[in-house]
């Protein structure tokens, strides 16, 4: 992929985990004081969580979380150099694990630090085109990106169509256990146009790992 692109792409969710607490060895975690509209949705509908307490999903949860959205088997969601897995390996610490062999380190680090978001994209992007590249090579097993047909030019023939909007869902309801809301569609058929607008030579295909990985490192995916 193009810098330019990745640099679109990784912007979504590069503050997303920054400073974050992780929950100690008792389990506790001290939720602090919530803003006031904590909770509540624009229409102010949605009632506040009685428990207030957001968990980071620990590296065995994500890769577990990204295999199982995206039908991969664990050991394909993300290999640094093709062969050292990126959770349990190379970015384990970083990732809320432990390292009691190597480093001496028996219990999480309080808060997360400065590379957790990079580990996050590093690892929803790697297994997001996994699962691309596997649908668009073998289009009739295909998982996510079913029946999506594409122009001379590599563009999405028809943003609107039923095939991106069935893979749009289906994304959600893998990712999230939900289905996506009109606006979070229109936001991701949108995005198509701004990749093509970044000159992408692959712009369909590009939109596919884009969107896979807009929604697989959300806060939503990635807490519990």
């Amino acid at each position: 992929m193009r810098p330019d692109f990745l640099r679109v792409l990784l912007l979504s969710s590069a503050c997303v985990l920054s400073a974050c607490p992780s929950p100690s060895p008792s389990g506790e975690q001290d939720a602090g004081t919530p803003p006031a509209d904590a909770g509540t949705g624009s229409s102010g509908e949605v009632a506040p969580s009685s428990r207030n307490n957001l968990r980071f999903k620990n590296p065995e949860q994500l890769t577990a979380h990204f295999s199982a959205a995206l039908s991969l088997p664990p050991e394909q969601v993300c290999n640094e150099l093709g062969q050292y897995p990126c959770t349990t390996y190379v970015h384990n610490v970083a990732l809320g694990g432990v390292e009691p062999y190597g480093i001496g380190l028996y219990e999480p680090i309080s808060v997360t630090g400065v590379t957790t978001p990079i580990a996050i994209d590093r690892l929803a992007l790697a297994a997001c085109v996994r699962r691309v590249s596997l649908d668009v090579t073998s289009p009739g097993e295909a998982v996510l990106f079913k029946g999506i047909e594409l122009d001379g030019q590599g563009r999405l023939a028809s943003r609107d169509g039923a095939p991106v909007r069935d893979a749009i869902t289906s994304l959600y309801q893998r990712a999230l256990l939900r289905d996506p809301t009109e606006t979070e569609v229109g936001t991701l058929s949108q995005l198509a146009t701004q990749i093509e607008s970044k000159g992408s030579q692959t712009p369909g295909r590009d939109w596919m790992v884009a969107s896979c990985f807009a929604v697989l490192s959300s806060a939503e995916s990635v807490f519990f």
